[in-house]
């Protein structure tokens, strides 16, 4: 199935602060069109997934890190899914969103989504072989949110979370010196695919994907503490 991105031009920065007054606002729009949502916030690192209850549409990705939101499982089957996409646009602008990404559309919904801006994308391929360390970059996205990159394309999210206990692998000094600041628990990564991801891996690129990005993210991450203190 394609996806499909609308780019936006925000003339503000990203604002979360007001995600809960915007899902209710979002259910309002729906109940005034003869819906009964039930807007439902579950909050993980990184991004919010807004669920509303109505048949039709299955959720709304909020992603702090991309700055983006991603809508899943919408089909346009009449003027309330037709008017809720829209609205999403219009919103997702004011909070400051970079983009919108549309999971899940059926090819003969493109027309609609061009009318708003929206270009197709293609599907992501597996990727082949082994990764390769000298390929793995990192880069700071918004706040504390890093993009790992293979071959200069974004691969995987990084948000920074406390743990149990350390990954395994070199401790670097960046990483002690963090733990050190917030307490001396062990701090590590939560991780999850790029919206932009242009490949489908496996699991031990991942892992290998996390090893060779984990002294670089915790040297940006210290120099990003150390700019907002």
């Amino acid at each position: 199935m394609p996806w499909i991105e609308i780019a936006l031009s925000p003339h503000s920065e990203w604002n979360e602060d007001g995600l809960k007054d915007w899902a209710l606002a979002l259910g309002a729009f729906l109940n005034e069109r003869g819906t009964e949502p039930d807007p439902q916030i579950r909050m993980l690192p990184g991004y919010n997934v807004v669920r509303l209850g109505v048949t039709g549409i299955e959720d709304l990705t909020i992603s702090s890190t991309e700055r983006l939101v991603i809508i899943r499982g919408l089909s346009l089957n009449g003027n309330v899914e037709s008017d809720f996409a829209r609205f999403v646009v219009r919103f997702a602008l004011q909070m400051g969103a970079l983009g919108i990404c549309v999971a899940n559309s059926d090819l003969s919904e493109k027309s609609y989504w061009r009318k708003l801006g929206g270009v197709i994308r293609p599907d992501p391929v597996p990727l082949v072989g082994s990764i390769c360390r000298e390929k793995v970059g990192v880069k700071q996205l918004y706040k504390f949110g890093l993009l790992v990159t293979y071959e200069d394309e974004p691969i995987l999210c990084l948000e920074p979370i406390a743990c149990n206990a350390h990954s395994p692998g070199i401790v670097s000094l960046a990483q002690r010196r963090l733990e050190k600041m917030y307490g001396g628990s062990p701090i590590g990564f939560a991780s999850r695919m790029a919206a932009h991801c242009p490949w489908i891996i496996s699991k031990v690129q991942w892992t290998d994907l996390l090893s060779f990005s984990r002294l670089q993210a915790f040297e940006i991450l210290e120099g990003t503490v150390n700019k907002n203190q």
